[in-house]
């Protein structure tokens, strides 16, 4: 029997409700700015994301809720016929902004498609069946917690009061019998609503589970002061007989590793070009110190632009540009570490869309470039950036530094050998 149920597309959407293809081309833009050239070659068409990789994500008819509710399918292999294995999950887009919906599926459910593709841990968790935060008898790859609401600090408390409750290792009893596929299944775990009328939910390929949510709601998670909502993401795949790796799809994503190069249209400098070289940083130094299992304890939230750790601190990935004699720029992605009214402001002004030209400060995280650990802890001002065009927010960018080598890194021209010396992609291609 099919594993997942085929629905006719038997209902016209709702007069509000944003165009698939207009939607899509927002989730499209959010999943460029997780991974830079992850869409190089993607196509929009009928209501469908379509990779040459292989891979695709379509918008479903909507089988519940309002005008503003979206159903998505992703598919990450259609090489597989004529049953094509996918997983399904929704979202909604609160106050009527469906671009901060886009994100809420690609920082959770697309950030698992990513990984089940990618496979490095740089996207979601993975974790095998007897792990503490495992599902046993499966192999789960779990993405970080996404919080909305209307108060930065308490999205922050419900992120974390949801990762540490550790659902869906305590209540996999409930579901694990009914997972069917062969291939992986997706599991949505959510928390949210409003102080006195909170809802647990979870959803296993797209359908609600009334056990599993009936054991989420048991754990008597905290309730917030304000509206809050709280999300993630886990694809729990078979686990072989006699242990190993799952099988996982045939596509695999090609990226290219840090060091890696990118052109202006990008978040750090889009398509891999020699002009415009850059460099990624996966983790702030002081979390890539930790062993695996203390990061796995540490880390509560992790969208891949805002890092939220426990004794550890709040991060945040932003642009340090650099340029060279020969007229070029690098442009590192690093981590600056913020103090906690500081990320709370950042957040209120994303949502608000008051983020141009507010100036912030921190501290850089990352041993950036031949300067090395000199950066460590150096104080950057920090400036926010505007929209792009489909509605995505650019990163921060450091404008400034009273440090006095970082200063002058971002004051004075350096000559292209001494930054990049031998990888230097000119080098490549001349």
């Amino acid at each position: 029997m099919p594993w997942i149920r085929r629905r006719a597309r038997d209902a016209e959407p709702p007069s509000d409700r944003l165009p698939d293809l207009e939607f899509l081309a927002l989730v499209k833009a959010s999943l460029e700015e997780h991974a830079p050239g992850v869409t190089q070659g993607a196509e929009l068409k009928g209501s469908s994301l379509i990779s040459p990789s292989g891979w695709v994500v379509a918008v479903a008819p909507p089988h519940h809720g309002g005008g503003h509710h979206y159903d998505l399918v992703a598919l990450p292999d259609v090489s597989l016929q004529p049953d094509v294995p996918c997983f399904l999950d929704c979202v909604v887009a609160m106050a009527e902004d469906p671009r901060r919906a886009a994100d809420s599926w690609v920082q959770t459910t697309g950030a698992c498609l990513l990984e089940l593709l990618d496979r490095r841990e740089r996207f979601a968790d993975h974790a095998g069946p007897d792990d503490r935060r495992g599902v046993p008898g499966w192999h789960s790859i779990t993405s970080g917690a996404v919080g909305l609401g209307l108060d930065a600090a308490e999205s922050r408390r419900l992120q974390t009061a949801l990762v540490d409750a550790n659902v869906l290792h305590r209540i996999a009893g409930t579901f694990t019998a009914d997972l069917e596929s062969p291939f992986f299944n997706g599991v949505k775990v959510f928390y949210g609503g409003s102080p006195g009328a909170m809802q647990a939910e979870v959803r296993v390929n797209g359908e609600r589970h009334e056990a599993a949510s009936a054991a989420m709601a048991a754990l008597k998670l905290p309730e917030p002061t304000a509206f809050t909502t709280v999300r993630y993401y886990a694809l729990l795949l078979p686990v072989p007989t006699g242990g190993g790796e799952p099988g996982y799809p045939s596509t695999r994503l090609d990226l290219v590793d840090t060091p890696h190069t990118h052109d202006a249209a990008c978040g750090c400098g889009g398509h891999l070009d020699p002009e415009h070289p850059g460099f990624d940083f996966p983790l702030p130094h002081l979390v890539a110190e930790l062993s695996e299992e203390e990061r796995a304890k540490r880390v509560k939230v992790d969208t891949g632009a805002i890092m939220i750790t426990d004794g550890v601190g709040n991060f945040l990935k932003v642009r340090l540009p650099v340029r060279l004699d020969d007229g070029r720029t690098v442009v590192y992605l690093a981590w600056v570490y913020l103090q906690a009214e500081v990320i709370d402001e950042f957040t209120a002004r994303v949502r608000n869309e008051t983020l141009t030209g507010y100036r912030f400060e921190g501290l850089l995280c990352n041993a950036v470039g031949p300067w090395g650990e000199e950066l460590l802890r150096a104080p950057v001002v920090l400036g926010g950036q505007q929209s792009n065009g489909d509605g995505s927010i650019r990163r921060s960018e450091v404008i400034a530094s009273s440090h006095p080598l970082l200063g002058k890194v971002l004051r004075e021209p350096w000559p292209s050998e001494f930054v990049l010396g031998d990888r230097d992609p000119r080098l490549r291609t001349g």
